[in-house]
């Protein structure tokens, strides 16, 4: 049996294969699984062990750490697929794959396919609320979003932000959820650009001298800006208001397009394309002129509907 297991849902694709590896060895026993990462091996190693039979035990089962970055095996990977033997079951675990490639094509093909993508901000803020009644605390929707907004859409990396805050304090709040966590500094950019395209002037210069304060660099804080400005573009170019279908399109997260698609609700087409086009011009004088960075990328936020 072949079982593909791949997605960016960090959380759901480990405990997939947690699973999996667990059930198959207490059917066959510990000694019946062999773990091969591409990194340490070849294609003729891998073919090898795919095609041996078992030893000592009924069945093995081999898995396969992104066996796609071994370009010969990427390119034979049915014809290897074909001469495993029934006596072996193979997982081939793909964190990150390139969906526009051939291999992935191919391994989409196989039976047992299983990807496991990132939750949309409903289902995560649901989740989260779920998860940290499970585990023996308290969060409410609005703090749930405001952990999700601190720091990402990465499930895994939210349970074990939940998991921490909850050994504080079993009632999440929002005074410990900003003592304890740290903004990824594309949530803090988005909020950034959240305030000004909201007009709300004071809380642009707040968080702006946070990250000062914080000694990110003003032409830092310019690049992540033009990467939020590139998804709302991606995204307000893309025909259609189907969020699952922006995400298909665009190969976005559903929390990044969710997210996007609220800025987007409060500017045009036109407007956006002037905002773009006096970034461009801003980044081009930071990186080729002398000017005061900081001076100039703050009041660039602070006029950003101008």
């Amino acid at each position: 049996m072949i079982t593909v297991i791949t997605g960016n849902n960090d959380l759901l694709r480990g405990d997939f294969l947690h699973k999996k590896v667990a059930d198959f060895i207490k059917i066959n026993g510990d000694f019946s699984v062999e773990k091969i990462s591409a990194e340490n091996s070849d294609y003729l190693g891998i073919k090898s062990a795919m095609n041996s039979l078992p030893f000592l035990v009924s069945k093995k089962l081999i898995v396969l750490y992104e066996p796609g970055s071994i370009k010969e095996l990427a390119e034979n990977i049915e014809e290897v697929i074909e001469l495993v033997s029934d006596d072996v079951d193979i997982i081939i675990y793909e964190p990150n794959i390139d969906k526009r490639t051939t291999y992935f094509k191919k391994l989409k093909k196989i039976e047992d396919f299983n990807e496991f993508s990132k939750l949309d901000s409903f289902k995560l803020n649901k989740w989260a609320v779920d998860y940290a009644a499970k585990a023996g605390g308290k969060i409410s929707s609005s703090n749930a979003d405001n952990l999700i907004r601190r720091v990402g859409d990465n499930q895994l990396l939210l349970k074990n932000e939940i998991d921490k805050l909850i050994l504080f304090d079993s009632d999440i709040n929002l005074k410990n959820i900003e003592a304890m966590t740290v903004q990824i500094p594309s949530s803090t950019i988005f909020n950034l650009l959240d305030s000004a395209l909201s007009g709300n002037r004071k809380n642009v210069i707040r968080v702006f001298e946070e990250q000062k304060d914080l000694r990110v660099d003003s032409k830092q804080i310019m690049s992540l800006l033009a990467w939020q400005l590139h998804v709302l573009a991606t995204v307000k170019t893309i025909s259609s208001s189907n969020p699952s279908e922006i995400v298909s399109k665009s190969g976005l997260s559903r929390y990044t397009v969710d997210g996007a698609l609220r800025l987007l609700d409060r500017i045009s087409l036109e407007e956006l394309k002037n905002i773009v086009s006096r970034a461009l011009d801003l980044d081009i004088k930071l990186k080729t002129v002398t000017i005061d960075a900081d001076e100039a990328v703050l009041q660039f936020l602070l006029t950003i509907k101008k």
